[in-house]
């Protein structure tokens, strides 16, 4: 036997060990994958940093024994093993760790390691968590595979709840106009099919840019002074510094001073760990928007 049939055999013999399952025989997982998952996994890994969120507000910290590399919140999951890159995961890593279930995505770098991953014999749950609707179907389906689904409906209906809350806070007020800014150069924003522009109508706002072919488009300011964006928002991106994120923003917008947003001083640089990812903090990402939008409202 060659030596790539002899990993492919070491591979298969440490799934079978850290699940304690064979895999023949046995009923399909929620995903339809054919794998059987264990009600309680004592060994986990997250293969994004909102599923790693996920886990950690599921009580499941103890149980996580591989995350990516951006997965930093909260603090304890930057001391967790690391498996490689939301992108570009390692699938050595992944195998070394002897997981019991690997949580997957849904797009297709991701689907495409679960195949493997199950190929090899491990059990693998994927999840889509495109839009909000989708994240709470996620985190019930996260629950159901780790005998945390109490925890799972309570996280829900909490973040609903205080959702439910806000709502009641701006729903009379007209809808802002908001351009969400994704990068300046070349100039790309958040268009209606994505879940920023969900929580930008959750915070009480509507997109200036109206629907879009892409999800993230290009725009040319042509675009930019007909869409009469009385908000500008740009979220920070992995370490940048805000203050002087939002010192180079208004450098950039200064050429369109006649924008409502400009003539207003209504141009944001927000931590984008909070809004640029779909997870248990959906509410809080919400409220950083909607005082922005409605500053008045949140000075009591």
């Amino acid at each position: 036997m060659n030596k790539w049939w002899w990993l492919f055999l070491l591979m298969l013999m440490l799934c079978w060990a850290a699940t304690g399952l064979a895999i023949f025989g046995v009923p399909r997982d929620e995903a339809g994958s054919g794998m059987a998952v264990s009600n309680r996994p004592d060994r986990i890994v997250s293969m994004s940093p909102n599923l790693t969120e996920i886990l950690f507000a599921l009580g499941l910290e103890e149980k996580i024994v591989g995350v990516t590399v951006r997965s930093d919140y909260p603090p304890a999951a930057t001391r967790k093993p690391k498996i490689g890159t939301f992108w570009q995961p390692n699938i050595e890593a992944v195998i070394a760790s002897r997981p019991a279930l690997v949580i997957t995505l849904g797009f297709t770098q991701q689907r495409n390691l679960a195949q493997r991953l199950r190929r090899m014999g491990c059990n693998t749950l994927t999840v889509e968590i495109e839009k909000v609707g989708e994240l709470f179907e996620a985190i019930r389906r996260i629950g159901s595979a780790t005998a945390r689904q109490r925890q799972a409906d309570k996280l829900v209906r909490d973040i609903r709840q205080k959702l439910d809350r806000l709502s009641a806070l701006v729903g009379t007020e007209p809808k802002v106009r908001v351009l969400w800014v994704i990068q300046r150069e070349p100039l790309r924003v958040a268009g209606t099919d994505t879940f920023v522009n969900e929580m930008i109508e959750l915070a009480g706002g509507e997109n200036a840019i109206g629907p879009t072919v892409h999800k993230y488009p290009p725009i040319g300011a042509e675009q930019v002074i007909g869409c009469g964006a009385e908000v500008i928002i740009e979220p920070t991106m992995g370490s940048d510094n805000a203050a002087g994120q939002r010192n180079r923003a208004m450098e950039y917008w200064s050429r369109f001073r006649n924008l409502p947003a400009m003539k207003n001083g209504r141009v944001y640089v927000i931590r984008g760990e909070t809004v640029s990812r779909l997870g248990p903090r959906l509410y809080e990402g919400v409220e950083v928007i909607a005082r922005c939008l409605r500053p008045g409202l949140f000075e009591n």
